[in-house]
């Protein structure tokens, strides 16, 4: 007894259905069709404050000049940065005094974290010194969804306690 149409047409499309299923998947394993990961949260950093603890010079002004240094547009802000990664930024300062001068250290303020320097802590700022660098890693927080945040780093230049 021959089967009815609408079963040979179930048939077929199921056999249809199977067999781009299958083609897809190898195409997945192959590598030629690649399925996106889920999108990555980013932090948006709009910039670096800089507060340097310091002392004065013999004429009332800062070791390293202002104590309050705000990173700009210029400077490379905003970046975005993915969820739990690290940036650079870089601090730049001038020995205004008659005596070499020392970075103790430098406090990241929360949610971001201080990875590394280079030069390593402590650093030496030679006594006029004016174009001393220094290339800091912060890490980003971990988010679940895409922030735009700031951040705070205090310079410690008095001492290593």
């Amino acid at each position: 007894m021959p089967r009815p149409r609408r079963a040979r047409l179930w048939t077929i499309a199921v056999l249809a259905a199977t067999i781009v299923v299958a083609a897809l998947l190898v195409l997945i394993a192959l590598g030629i069709l690649v399925l996106s990961a889920p999108a990555t949260p980013t932090v948006t950093v709009t910039g670096v404050e800089w507060h340097i603890d310091q002392g004065t010079t013999s004429r009332g002004i800062g070791w390293f000049g202002p104590s309050e240094i705000n990173t700009t547009p210029y400077d490379g802000f905003p970046v975005s940065i993915a969820s739990g990664h690290t940036f650079n930024v870089v601090l730049k300062l001038s020995d205004l005094d008659s005596v070499n001068h020392s970075i103790y250290s430098l406090i990241v303020g929360a949610p971001f974290t201080f990875s590394s320097s280079s030069p390593r802590l402590p650093a030496l700022v030679s006594s006029g010194e004016d174009d001393w660098s220094m290339v800091v890693t912060v890490t980003v927080p971990t988010v679940s969804s895409s922030e735009t945040l700031g951040v705070n780093v205090t310079v410690d230049a008095f001492s290593s306690g």
